[in-house]
């Protein structure tokens, strides 16, 4: 039987008080145990409205008697972020009073684990793994937040710490399906981004700055570094990034919630056939092949390419407008720094030094991605 909870973040300020409304489906400790959540940037909205047509099909399959897993779905990550509104405005990526990422920062306590299972290990991979799963939610458990914010992020790990499967479902500004993943899953993994229909899929590991996703599974990645890649299963977890955030129609949502359903009964969460499984045709390759472009000069972005176009190196890609130039008011062109697909872009118009203006994918590593490579 479904299970609604709501769960009380601590009071911010006197007299307000956010809360994340947990659905639960399956017997707890059932096998595969999935998590999902959605828009911990709050202003990816179309993550939270797939979530929500992913519901009802789940709570039919759950009358059927069709859930042989653990399912957790967090349709709204964020409902602090849902509150960064000014001047019509939302900003729903950054914690206003911190200036935080609220997808940065996650609790990483694989220490911890490490010092407890000392020792310990060596009984197996399905007693050793339990083992670290136990003693990541007990160092989770109990962990104390400083805010709000921190409180937040620590909750939605105690919820996923322990899961088999984790789907991360944001949007980027404006673009293509795309997924960041462990390149350890791939490419068993092309199941969900050929149901998805990702045509681009990144392989990512301690990227920086401590993302909700490689955090959750950064305990195992070192129990596996430590006592070897048999010791422990290592849990899938998936940034699903749908599209942009302007995304937002029954069409595509309703196109994600089937591809996620599909998906769970294809990996046993659901007992129900998947049906014919898509192939996945996108670029699967590093995240450091990732060309992020950025604008050297402030001025008026015009975009030279579409959306999913094939580019070449050296192919400009973004001219940078200055409308008080005298003469040439092109500043800058930006250029492809690989052969690739032009698959995410800014939907901000004004650009200034060392903004983010796109993204290439290519299967080339570039020498400059190097050290943190996501950006706040």
């Amino acid at each position: 039987m479904a299970i609604c909870s709501t769960i009380n973040l601590p009071r911010h300020a006197v007299g307000t008080q956010h809360s994340l409304k947990v659905w639960q489906f399956g017997e707890p400790g059932a096998s595969p145990k999935v998590y999902i959540q959605a828009s911990m940037h709050a202003d990816e909205l179309p993550a939270s409205l797939a979530a929500a047509k992913l519901l009802p099909r789940l709570m039919a399959a759950d009358e059927a008697g069709k859930i042989s897993g653990e399912i957790i779905l967090v349709p709204v990550a964020n409902p602090i972020g849902l509150n960064n509104v000014s001047l019509r405005s939302h900003n729903g990526r950054h914690h206003l009073p911190t200036g935080e990422n609220y997808n940065r920062g996650f609790h990483d306590v694989s220490d911890q684990v490490l010092d407890a299972i000392d020792g310990k290990m060596a009984n197996g991979p399905e007693a050793d793994t339990a083992l670290v799963k136990r003693e990541v939610a007990a160092a989770l458990a109990a962990a104390a937040p400083a805010n709000e914010a921190q409180a937040l992020r620590l909750e939605l790990m105690r919820l996923a710490c322990d899961a088999d499967i984790v789907l991360d479902l944001h949007t980027d500004s404006e673009a293509q399906m795309h997924l960041y993943l462990d390149e350890d899953h791939w490419p068993k993994a092309a199941d969900l981004a050929g149901l998805l229909d990702a045509r681009v899929v990144m392989f990512a590991r301690a990227s920086g700055g401590g993302p909700f996703e490689e955090t959750i599974a950064w305990p195992y990645v070192r129990a596996r570094e430590t006592y070897g890649a048999d010791a422990v299963e290592l849990p899938l977890t998936v940034v699903v990034e749908l599209r942009g955030e302007y995304d937002a129609s029954h069409a595509l949502s309703d196109f994600d919630a089937d591809a996620m359903y599909r998906f769970l009964c294809h990996r046993g969460a659901i007992t129900e056939g998947a049906g014919l499984l898509p192939e996945f045709t996108g670029v699967a390759a590093p995240f450091s092949a990732t060309d992020t472009l950025t604008a050297k000069a402030a001025g008026i972005v015009v975009y030279t390419a579409d959306i999913g176009q094939a580019v070449k190196k050296g192919d400009v890609l973004v001219e940078i407008i200055d409308p008080l130039a005298d003469g040439n008011i092109v500043v800058d062109r930006i250029t492809a720094a690989a052969d690739g697909v032009f698959f995410a872009r800014s939907n901000q118009r004004l650009a200034w030094p060392g903004e983010t203006v796109g993204k290439v994918q290519g299967t080339e590593v570039l020498a400059h991605r190097t050290g943190k490579l996501l950006y706040d």
